[in-house]
């Protein structure tokens, strides 16, 4: 053997042992993906999870909006319903109220001579009014409503025959709460 047929020998042993450490490094290599890969499969794996338990989340929070949106819709029907009832309530109270006025504008003007001063508040205004000393010798402008209630104490508006709405009753409780 000549010297160039060893070094070329030479030559090729080197490159054979660059060659075993090269295939060992990738050897390496890919047993870190081959583990990689399990660790992403598991990872897809659980991500899959977390989605479709997202997914039952949001179908239980749209459920439970439709049961809330529901309630809260009927709460506002009926808020707008007491609204309307308050409303007439208002409206017929005024009513009365007006119709108060009159009659004791009415029975003002039938007083007789003898009369002491005194301020009575009409609506939302101080009228200077004179009170009779004499009951007697007044005709009784009230005399359509009565005296004391009828049935034992009870209210004539709580003896009605007709049926009394929400917020007249909640009117009512409040008004013998106070």
């Amino acid at each position: 053997m000549t010297t160039f047929q060893y070094s070329i020998e030479i030559l090729l042993c080197a490159l054979l042992l660059m060659g075993i450490v090269y295939s060992i490094h990738l050897g390496r290599a890919l047993a870190v993906l081959r583990r990689d890969r399990r660790e992403l499969a598991d990872l897809v794996a659980r991500l899959d999870e977390s989605g479709r338990r997202a997914e039952d989340g949001v179908e239980k929070l749209q459920a439970a909006a439709d049961v809330s949106g529901r309630s809260l819709g009927r709460m506002i029907d009926q808020s707008k319903m007491l609204k309307h009832e308050l409303e007439a309530l208002s409206e017929r109270a005024d009513a009365m109220a007006e119709r108060l006025e009159g009659l004791l504008r009415q029975g003002n003007r039938a007083m007789p001579e003898k009369q002491t001063p005194f301020a009575a508040v009409v609506g939302d205004k101080a009228v200077n009014d004179e009170m009779p000393v004499e009951v007697e010798d007044v005709r009784n402008p009230l005399a359509s409503l009565p005296a004391s209630p009828p049935n034992g104490g009870s209210r004539p508006y709580e003896t009605r025959a007709r049926q009394k709405t929400a917020a007249e009753q909640d009117l009512i409780r409040a008004l013998r709460m106070s």
